[in-house]
């Protein structure tokens, strides 16, 4: 799910953002936004300026609450996979996919790229 293109998480990481505003977000700056209505505001103050409009920066919210992002939590789970892979040798199926250099182990030669892949399919 997550080695899809930016724009197609997108959607799922403002969902998420959204989610966050709610759970942990300043509770009484949006009740105190929210409960006024247009009668009981002056006649001045009918207009509402940009800052009404504004939401709150959820940056701050994830940091604070040790949150992943959408998009950092599929790096994450990739850079625990490569650590059990490269230290701990734990799963043995895929460790056999890589072939370490002998100069260097924590180095992986990849492969060389074949063009049979289409010969192979049918």
């Amino acid at each position: 799910w997550g080695g899809i293109s930016d724009h197609r998480l997108e959607p799922l990481f403002i969902t998420q953002k959204k989610c966050i505003r709610i759970m942990f977000g300043d509770k009484e700056a949006y009740l105190n936004k929210m409960c006024t209505s247009a009668r009981t505001r002056s006649k001045v103050d009918q207009k509402l300026g940009h800052d009404f409009y504004v939401k709150e920066h959820t940056k701050p919210l994830f940091k604070i609450n040790n949150l992943l992002t959408v998009l950092n939590l599929y790096k994450y789970t990739c850079f625990c996979e490569m650590f059990k892979i490269i230290k701990l040798e734990m799963p043995r199926s895929l460790l056999s996919l890589f072939h370490r250099s002998p100069r260097r182990p924590n180095y992986f030669i990849t492969p060389p790229l074949s063009s049979s892949f289409a010969y192979q399919s049918s």
